[in-house]
């Protein structure tokens, strides 16, 4: 998943903590509200809640996943994991997605099954009640995940903020459902709600996963990326005469980016290393946190047959 760049991003290591101490709070959350929408379902036998805490359940059960992934992906880079461990929160974001999913198909199913039956609720203030604290709770959850996504990178925490933000969405559904059922009698609306959320719920799914994948198949970060760093090295190093063979990636929280600068081919070994540690200062200046590899290639032209040079922005 591509998280926005921050210039205000916090280091690697105060962000893991960070980071856990939110996925820890998202699971206290989701416990939480797990159990009083369980009680809430069992006392107004209303599908859409009960569909609200197949939802919260598999919230307690993916941020339980992302809290062990935020932990693992935080480790340095070891013997067997020369690249750092950031991939755990991607495997832990499809996973999520999976599980999502899997609850999105068993809520259509019950909501059919309770359009063609036909079906009754009771004890709806209850049910009010317990969706109106689920709604709030679900909001500040969603703003604390998203922020402190935005703060560290987390792919993990920014894949629990998107179905926290459904549930934003689901638990207003199914609090104006019960409040429908309620006023009117018209039970026929609480299984329609739940055919709504289980659409939110397949949708959320779908999102995860695919910027999962994207992830795990090590897609670049970006055209705007891409811009930045070719900007970086132009302004860094002047002398450079073109910026060849450029790659991103992200793993986790980790962004990396490789790159080969073209030299002039008489200069000494010395001074085109010094141009190549400006060049990877600069990009990591444009980039924060990542990792950045610069080699440095001889410009096969002399400087008397350079057609006017191209520039530190051109590509090979």
């Amino acid at each position: 998943m591509h998280v926005a760049h921050d210039p205000a991003r916090v280091p690697l290591a105060e962000g893991t903590r960070r980071a856990v101490r939110v996925a820890t709070a998202s699971v206290l959350v989701a416990s939480g509200l797990g159990g009083i929408k369980l009680l809430a379902a069992i006392l107004t036998s209303s599908i859409a809640l009960a569909a609200s805490f197949v939802d919260s359940l598999m919230d307690i059960f993916a941020s339980s996943v992302n809290l062990l992934a935020v932990r693992i992906g935080g480790r340095p880079a070891d013997d067997d994991h020369r690249y750092g461990h950031g991939k755990a929160e991607s495997l832990a974001g499809m996973f999520q997605g999976a599980v999502v999913g899997f609850s999105g198909v068993y809520l259509v199913v019950e909501s059919v099954k309770r359009l063609v039956e036909g079906s009754a609720t009771a004890h709806e203030t209850v049910g009010l009640a317990v969706m109106a604290v689920s709604v709030l709770a679900s909001a500040w959850i969603t703003w604390l995940l998203r922020r402190t996504a935005k703060a560290t990178g987390s792919v993990a925490l920014a894949a629990d903020s998107l179905h926290y933000a459904s549930d934003v969405l689901m638990n207003a559904g199914v609090f104006a459902a019960l409040g429908v059922v309620a006023l009117t009698g018209w039970t026929w609306v609480d299984p329609v709600v739940g055919l709504g959320v289980a659409f939110l719920v397949l949708k959320s799914s779908w999102s995860v996963i695919r910027a999962s994948v994207d992830e795990l198949m090590d897609r670049d970060l970006g055209a705007d990326v891409e811009t930045e760093v070719r900007a970086a090295v132009a302004r860094g190093v002047p002398e450079a005469r073109g910026l060849r063979a450029l790659r991103t990636r992200r793993a986790g929280r980790r962004r990396f980016v490789d790159l080969t600068v073209a030299l002039d081919r008489r200069l000494p070994f010395a001074d085109a290393h010094r141009l190549s540690e400006r060049a990877r200062a600069a990009v990591r200046e444009a980039v924060p946190d990542a990792e950045v590899t610069v080699h440095a290639d001889p410009d096969p032209l002399l400087p008397d047959d350079h057609p006017g040079g191209d520039g530190a922005g051109a590509a090979s």
